[in-house]
């Protein structure tokens, strides 16, 4: 870093190193103590379960089985391998997180350092330790933090690149990197959209030095051919648009309020207002004095603003005709809006120092908001709201405790099973309710969570349909209903013998004991006969029971 120059709170006296050693060991205990804090408090939910879940496989069926998801293997096969040595408990998993989170934050200190002044540089890595949106996905079990750590790993890698264009350790550096991204997450190739608009302008101002077209050509395609192996199973899920039902389409407000969502958020993201533009604006704001107000040489101070602007502009124009606007796909663009802001405070701090203290305040203080938004679980994001609900997490410790090796257990909801194979400590394989049609069932077991379901056939629960044996199995129902008004046929007429609750979620236990005695010729006191055993879905007479006695018609 560059000595003469001061960290903002010493004004412009000559420092010497060990203070950068103090202020980076600040800085790293602070985003550790944020980021660590309460990590363990929300519950594993349906996305981290289905990461957990597929590390647990081998490499080699990781990558067949990624093959039929959305996303690509490399996270899944390096958590695979984090839980071999760190267990797959919530703190060990979400820590792999944390240290690929904190591992951006140096890289983003290196890159500071190597573009803007020392103040820009402490600026920008105080309000990293504090940026919300990274704190939020370093404490969830998804790829998203490794994937800012590659890119921005690959981004450090281009600038010193840039810089000694004839060191070609640089440019294999940066292939490894940029590889490792793609076959992490797909939207990798938003960030080479910025490095390639800072390599054309670095040949076209002629500033400085440049990566000669040849080399760079030569880098690109080889990402590519490494990324070779994965291409036809991007091809074969790229055909298969029926997986982005689940994003809505993409408003203007809703893009412009991206910056109020990783920094401010709150529960009422989904309310869009015009006070949600602000922060953007703001950033506009910082970008133009960024730009404009520093010296040295432009073409690195573009690509800092263009590593946040560009991605969510093309990711924007493309949600306009294919939806894929969500903002977890763009958590590595957030690292540039502290960059962004560290670099225009300083242009400032030159001149207003007072406006500038102010404003770098006023900027903590709008983080730290967001910090307590994360904390509270209430901070609008997908999945805050399955993290928030602990009942069905603690309803599995509870069922642990008492299940036995040959209980049978169905579930109602489907989507439940990667939550319940994750806290499940049993090895029953449980089954599940199937609501619409078997095949539309077994469909959806062909990728995603639904494909480590082992046997899906064996699985699938009809109400009427399949078979079960009551007179001498002990069955749990789980259900979010009411048992009196959704009770399954093979309960009918009986009482649970065990009923634990989680939250608006039951587990009814149902023992051999409760299944009614037969009726006796001559009984003429019995008001009601109870059901015959194949009505209640239970032996002997498979041929007594068929698909019109279920409690919801099945399509044909």
């Amino acid at each position: 870093m560059k000595p003469l120059l001061a960290v903002p709170f010493l004004n412009a006296a000559r420092v010497p190193a060990s203070v950068d050693r103090l202020a980076l060991l600040a800085v790293l205990v602070i985003a550790l103590g944020v980021r660590f804090y309460s990590i363990t408090v929300p519950v594993i939910w349906y996305d981290e379960a289905y990461s957990l879940l597929l590390a647990r496989e081998t490499p080699t069926r990781i990558w067949a089985m990624t093959a039929l998801d959305v996303h690509p293997p490399l996270y899944y096969v390096l958590l695979h391998y984090w839980g071999i040595v760190w267990g797959d408990s919530p703190l060990a998993a979400r820590a792999f997180s944390v240290l690929a989170d904190v591992g951006t934050l140096l890289l983003c200190i290196k890159l500071m350092s190597l573009i803007a002044t020392r103040r820009a540089t402490w600026i920008a890595a105080l309000l990293l330790a504090l940026l919300p949106i990274s704190v939020r996905y370093s404490q969830e079990v998804r790829m998203y933090a490794l994937l800012g750590f590659l890119l921005m790993s690959a981004t450090v890698a281009l600038v010193c690149w840039a810089r000694a264009p004839e060191q070609k350790r640089y440019a294999v550096v940066y292939v490894l990197l940029m590889t490792a991204a793609f076959y992490t997450h797909y939207f990798a190739g938003l960030c080479v959209l910025v490095h390639w608009l800072f390599w054309w302008q670095s040949r076209v101002t002629g500033n400085g030095t440049a990566i000669a077209a040849d080399r760079w050509l030569i880098a690109n395609s080889a990402v590519v051919f490494w990324y070779l192996p994965w291409v036809p199973s991007l091809l074969n899920q790229l055909a298969d648009t029926t997986t982005l039902g689940w994003i809505k389409p993409v408003t203007l407000q809703g893009a412009l309020s991206l910056v109020w969502q990783f920094t401010v958020m709150g529960d009422d993201s989904s309310k869009q207002s015009v006070s949600q533009l602000l922060p953007f604006a703001l950033m506009l704001l910082c970008a133009c004095i960024a730009v404009v107000g520093n010296s040295g040489e432009r073409r690195f101070r573009v690509l800092l603003v263009g590593y946040f602007f560009v991605p969510v502009t093309a990711l924007y124009l493309t949600a306009l005709f294919l939806p894929s606007f969500v903002p977890r796909y763009l958590v590595f663009t957030a690292p540039a809006l502290a960059m962004i802001t560290g670099m225009a405070l300083d242009v400032l701090f030159r001149r207003w120092p007072l406006w500038a203290n102010a404003a770098l305040v006023f900027f903590i203080v709008g983080q730290l908001c967001g910090l307590t938004e994360i904390y509270r679980q209430t901070d609008g994001l997908n999945g805050t709201d399955q993290r928030r609900k602990s009942g069905f997490s603690q309803l599995i410790l509870q069922l642990n405790q008492v299940v036995r090796p040959k209980d049978e257990i169905i579930m109602s909801n489907p989507f439940w099973f990667p939550t319940f194979a994750y806290y499940s400590n049993t090895s029953i394989n449980p089954k599940f309710e199937v609501h619409s049609s078997i095949d539309d069932f077994l469909r959806s077991t062909r990728r995603g969570a639904f494909s480590l379901i082992n046997d899906p056939v064996a699985s699938s629960y009809l109400d009427g349909v399949t078979f079960l044996d009551c007179r001498s199995q002990r069955i749990w129902w789980i259900t979010d209903s009411d048992l009196s008004v959704d009770r399954p046929l093979f309960a009918k007429d009986r009482a649970p013998s065990l009923t634990l609750y989680g939250g608006d979620i039951s587990a009814y236990l149902f023992t051999p004991e409760s299944v009614p005695a037969p009726a006796r010729g001559g009984t003429k006191s019995m008001l009601k006969l109870p059901l015959s055993p194949a009505a209640q879905n239970c032996p002997p007479a498979p041929f007594a029971t068929s698909a019109n006695r279920t409690r919801r018609s099945l399509p044909q």
